[in-house]
């Protein structure tokens, strides 16, 4: 690098100090420091959510210019507890691991921040019926960007962003079953054996499990209880929660998720009531075996 000795009397000089002085006059700057104008990185971010579709964290993907993953981060509260952590984690691996393709490993960084409680607000001067994302104009302030990014993981945090990922597998309805839900549902309580698979290969994320065994909602859940099979089937008997044992008592019948199959059993809670749960989600485990 070639050092330049500066006399005192360059007008160059006083237009820096003048712009350091001055806010307002980054472009100044911007003249001597043309890598300011940065261009913007393709990315993925995802909202990952509980079962009820509260907010979690939030998962950023960024990828090259060939669509390809080369980093990922977990962007979560300070004040996260462990166990919501722990869910997050789960669904950012089975995401990655599902939708993108790499020749090798991404790292993946757990970020825990704070938020300041007074978001910034920035004003985009594009159109709001330009589709995409505009190229930065040459006079584009950098600080938009840093704004932008801020405002979007504060709004993350306060429950601004769509539950579009997680619930949404279970609301897709199911490839259709040998049995009708309807009469699925009123031969289970009559003990006819139900096993519907559909055609669907074995779940990945549900634990094998029998008719007869005894098993429980893993902790920090929450589920519906419904008189058929299907996130949308029949009517909702009653909510589960707080890690509620139950019996297996028919099942199970295989539906179409997302990127797994979801498997249902018919249960008999121990408080009395009878219906349909599901073992588990594309990304989670939901049933686990229960000793008591």
């Amino acid at each position: 690098m070639d050092y330049v000795e500066y006399d005192g009397n360059a007008p160059e000089y006083e237009e820096m100090v003048e712009a350091v002085r001055n806010p307002g006059t980054l472009s100044v700057i911007r003249r001597f420091r043309p890598h300011a104008d940065l261009q913007g990185i393709r990315a993925d971010y995802y909202n990952l959510t509980d079962l009820q579709g509260q907010p979690l964290a939030g998962l950023l993907v960024l990828m090259d210019r060939r669509g390809r993953p080369v980093r990922a981060e977990i962007h979560m509260n300070n004040n996260t507890a462990d166990a919501l952590y722990e869910i997050a984690l789960r669904q950012s691996l089975r995401l990655i691991e599902d939708r993108y393709r790499s020749e090798r490993p991404i790292r993946l960084y757990p970020l825990r921040m704070q938020l300041n409680s007074d978001p910034l607000s920035v004003q985009p001067r594009g159109s709001a019926h330009s589709a995409g994302i505009a190229p930065a104009p040459a006079s584009s302030n950098p600080l938009i960007l840093v704004g932008a990014l801020l405002l979007a993981i504060s709004a993350l945090f306060s429950g601004w962003f769509l539950n579009e990922w997680l619930s949404g597998e279970l609301t897709q309805s199911g490839s259709p079953a040998t049995l009708s839900a309807g009469s699925a549902s009123s031969a289970a309580g009559q003990n006819v054996l139900i096993v519907e698979t559909n055609g669907l290969p074995p779940s990945r994320n549900a634990i094998p499990m029998n008719v007869g065994d005894r098993i429980r909602l893993l902790p920090e859940y929450k589920i519906s209880l419904r008189s058929e099979a299907g996130a949308q089937a029949g009517v909702i008997v009653t909510h589960l929660q707080d890690a509620d044992p139950m019996t297996i008592l028919n099942g199970p019948i295989w539906l179409e998720g997302n990127t797994d199959t979801i498997v249902w059993w018919y249960v008999r809670v121990d408080s009395g009531a009878e219906g349909w749960v599901p073992a588990n989600t594309s990304e989670l485990t939901l049933l686990e075996p229960f000793s008591q």
